[in-house]
């Protein structure tokens, strides 16, 4: 049995997981009950859904037309560890401001955060898996110097 296989399809599930928990957050918090809603909480429940739709649409690799877009462009840097950090960066700055359930939602983001890290630096091969990264894009370990 193939467990490598299973290892990148269960990281990829958890990390849907959690974008799918923060976009249904955002949602919740966009129209919170019918009270009036102001702009910079709808700007953040806005700014997390973006995020959060594209997020999931990376890490589920679908749909394929859209992959073959971002491939096929310049926007390759979807695929790198420095376009993961930013979104997630994004996305646990604004999600914490949504209540309780909002920094619940980001110390998760977080944890996962932390997880693509130590995969970015001690498992790149993984991490290309995972995310569909380019062959020529340099690992974490190749191109941050993180140690102390």
């Amino acid at each position: 049995m193939d467990f490598s296989k299973l290892r990148t399809e269960t990281l990829r599930l958890l990390f849907a997981a959690t974008y799918a928990a923060n976009l249904i957050l955002a949602a919740i918090n966009f129209n919170p009950g019918g009270k009036n809603i102001k702009y910079l909480e709808a700007l953040a429940s806005i700014i997390v859904m973006v995020c959060s739709l594209f997020m999931i649409s990376i890490t589920l690799q679908k749909p394929s037309s859209f992959m073959i877009w971002l491939e096929t462009s310049d926007k390759d840097i979807a695929f790198t560890w420095m376009g993961r950090l930013v979104a997630d960066t994004m996305i646990i700055l604004f999600v914490a401001s949504f209540g309780l359930a909002g920094h619940i939602m980001a110390i998760v983001t977080l944890v996962f955060f932390l997880v693509t890290l130590g995969i970015a630096k001690h498992r790149p091969d993984i991490f290309r898996d995972l995310f569909r990264a380019n062959d020529n894009d340099p690992s974490l370990g190749e191109s941050y110097n993180i140690e102390p």
